[in-house]
């Protein structure tokens, strides 16, 4: 195993002479930064269009939600295999193809002349997406030392945050006062920025792999996943005891049970689940789930509750929800400083307390509530995000060694991907049980009080499970001197807790 290691680490020194100019690190950071701003904008900015989408094609909101749908199924099909392809084919080749399909996919779907087209180059679209950010993400751990991935987790978290809060703004100017086709025309300039780049500065790795593809787990898991984020996305519109929603949420619950015994089984597995046998990555796993739910569905609800249940536009909303952006840019400055000093577990218990907090005023907000007290409380919103973002991203890798990493990433991005829809299905199942019918009528504002009080529950659970971190595990990345060494990590621990 320690032969494999040293192989990934001369494959990462490997790289062209164009790398000279600019550090592997910084065009790594560069690439990486662009890509992922590229995929979660592109993921948030459709939903602004909708409406605008239905009207052009003649089709009815529920309907039109397949442009969404479909995208998020096809990450999901791609995500588990990421880590398998990026070590055998190299990390550099894979991300630039999917780079290349994204974008070419950008360019299809701005040209599209009806639904079924535009469904259809979305899930190429997704493909590339569902590639692009785990191989990116495990090429920017490789480049990085324990030591420095504060850094790496202080620009994930800010392009994590900020894509999304101006997605509202960019996609509502676009749809108000050009065309829905801009909002995937945008893309390209970005994306083919970022295959020239990649291509010209960045190094190539290959981790040596034993066995062959593992086509049982990427059936069964991509199949499971997607059809598990089908349920769960169509359920809001289709009704959550409909037979399309049942049937597919119990196959993707058989399919996904097979798929980890499977591959708990395989000595060369598709994704190596023994990973969360690590203390740390599973801990950090754990404290993701909660930490997608209770902040972004926060986020997400605070825009529908000043659009539906305000009558803001989207570009006002967005405006309205932009200082959490803010916030977290100011925030994870003092966090980075503290993290080496204290370590994740109070940084991140202080993270959740401040988001329940922060949810319970917001689940007291009316329709005459002040503009500017929502954008105070956003505010702070953003300050405890933070505090639980950069910690446990800077932490989540810390165990992992090299050989490893594309795994990791892949399970850590199949957890986010899935938690992010679950949650605002959850949330919306909620909403409805309250009264309020997102899709045939204005929500009550009580529906939306709900809403936040059941996350708040959520971020407290968020720190009732933070309180179980080990700050020594997070040692590597808070710089100890008396740290083991990353790469001398290549079992998990079978430690519990």
């Amino acid at each position: 195993m320690a032969s494999r290691v040293g192989a990934g680490k001369r494959a990462l020194g490997t790289a062209p002479s164009g790398t000279r100019l600019i550090p592997h690190r910084r065009a790594t950071s560069i690439t990486y930064a662009v890509a992922m701003f590229m995929s979660i904008m592109d993921s948030q900015i459709v939903n602004v269009a909708l409406p605008r989408l239905a009207h052009d094609f003649s089709v009815s909101i529920p309907s039109v939600q397949w442009v969404v749908t479909a995208y998020l199924m096809s990450i999901a099909v791609f995500v588990p295999a990421s880590g398998w392809l990026g070590d055998r084919f190299g990390s550099k080749r894979v991300f630039l193809t999917a780079v290349g399909a994204f974008t070419l996919a950008s360019v299809l779907c701005a040209s599209s002349t009806s639904l079924g087209e535009l469904v259809a180059m979305r899930v190429l679209q997704g493909a590339g997406g569902g590639m692009m950010i785990p191989v990116g993400m495990s090429m920017l751990y490789r480049a990085y030392p324990p030591e420095a991935r504060v850094n790496v987790a202080r620009l994930i978290t800010r392009v994590t945050v900020i894509a999304p809060t101006t997605a509202p703004i960019i996609g509502g100017s676009l749809v108000t006062w050009a065309s829905w086709r801009w909002i995937f025309t945008i893309n390209i300039p970005f994306g083919a920025a970022v295959f020239v780049f990649g291509l010209l500065f960045l190094a190539e790795h290959r981790e040596p792999r034993e066995g062959g593809f593992d086509l049982g787990g990427a059936i069964t898991g991509g199949l499971g996943l997607g059809l598990l984020l089908f349920s769960v996305g169509s359920g809001p519109t289709l009704g959550w005891a409909s037979w399309p929603v049942v049937s597919s949420g119990l196959v993707a619950v058989a399919l996904l049970v097979t798929f980890v015994r499977m591959e708990l089984r395989l000595p060369h597995p598709l994704l190596n689940l023994r990973l969360l046998g690590e203390r740390m990555f599973r801990r950090s796993c754990s404290i993701i789930v909660f930490q997608v739910v209770t902040f972004f569905g926060t986020l997400v609800f605070t825009a529908l509750y000043l659009q539906e249940g305000r009558g803001l536009s989207p570009i006002n909303s967005g405006l309205s929800t932009f200082p959490e952006a803010v916030a977290i840019g100011i925030t994870s400055q003092v966090v980075a400083r503290l993290f080496p000093k204290i370590g994740p577990r109070r940084l991140v218990v202080t993270g959740f307390l401040v988001l329940a907090g922060t949810t319970m005023v917001l689940a007291t907000a009316g329709t005459s509530t002040s503009l500017w007290e929502v954008r105070g409380l956003v505010f702070v919103l953003g300050m405890g995000a933070a505090c639980v973002m950069l910690p446990n991203q800077a932490s989540a890798f810390t165990r992992i060694s090299s050989a490893e990493t594309g795994h990791a990433s892949a399970i850590y991005n199949t957890i986010l991907r899935s938690a992010g829809s679950m949650g605002i299905a959850f949330l919306s199942v909620v909403l409805a049980l309250a009264g309020g019918n997102v899709v045939h009528s204005r929500p009550p504002m009580s529906a939306f009080h709900w809403v936040f009080l059941a996350n708040v529950s959520l971020a407290l659970l968020g720190a009732l499970n933070a309180l179980w971190i080990n700050d020594a595990d997070a040692a590597p990345a808070m710089g100890r001197p008396d740290a083991a060494p990353v790469d001398a990590v290549l079992v998990p621990s079978a430690d519990t807790g």
